[in-house]
């Protein structure tokens, strides 16, 4: 059950934000506001801040699928650092500024927040979200008292590009960064929250 809630918080962390940037495969991924799925007509410009919100509650979950925590509250924010479009082979990349995890079943504190990057996924209009730096501790768990988790270039879950507002899946198994303590799985869902700026929310990922 610990290794669960710890692994569950470190996907949250790398996993959060991850809808928020974009990132490349071979050739430069862009983040596009669409109002059509065929073609990137307005890129994403550097510097745009992006936010989503865990529109379920996120779980922490050990071996055997046994629950061990949930957060019903998680908030991902940050701006985007490189659009990728005029950046062959390069990943359009994000820091994070705002990464949270409360109303959860035992203590969970926030660390580094880290940066977050996107893969296009081949013929879909979603990406690949990872996660490096951020750092996440469950506190008070049976067995193994306080636990850390660290992401590092970790595959936190999918970006899923839509023309009323992208949504992020996460699906993660973090190892744990203090000795003694085993891994957990995380999973959860975001969804975009429009910010101040008032952008449209008709994300996609492409080439």
């Amino acid at each position: 059950m610990k290794y669960i809630k710890m692994f569950g918080l470190a996907a949250i962390t790398a996993a959060a934000l991850t809808a928020i940037f974009g990132a490349g495969t071979a050739s430069a991924t862009t983040l596009c506001e669409n109002s059509t799925t065929t073609s990137c007509t307005k890129h994403v410009a550097s510097g745009t801040t992006l936010r989503f919100s865990a529109e379920e509650t996120v779980k922490l979950t050990g071996p055997f699928n046994l629950l061990i925590d949930t957060c019903t509250v998680s908030n991902v924010e940050g701006p985007t650092s490189s659009t990728g479009k005029t950046e062959p082979s390069q990943d359009v990349t994000g820091t994070l500024e705002v990464l949270t995890f409360e109303s959860c079943t035992r203590t969970t504190t926030v660390g580094t927040k880290g940066t977050l990057s996107v893969a296009h996924i081949v013929g879909t209009d979603n990406g690949t979200v990872r996660s490096t730096g951020a750092t996440v501790t469950v506190h008070e768990i049976p067995g193994f008292g306080t636990c850390s988790f660290v992401t590092n270039n970790t595959d936190i879950g999918t970006l899923t590009g839509s023309l009323t507002g992208p949504t992020f899946d996460i699906s993660a198994t973090i190892p744990s960064q203090t000795p003694g303590c085993p891994s957990g799985t995380w999973s959860g869902k975001y969804i975009y929250t429009v910010p101040s700026t008032g952008l449209d929310t008709k994300y996609i990922v492409s080439d």
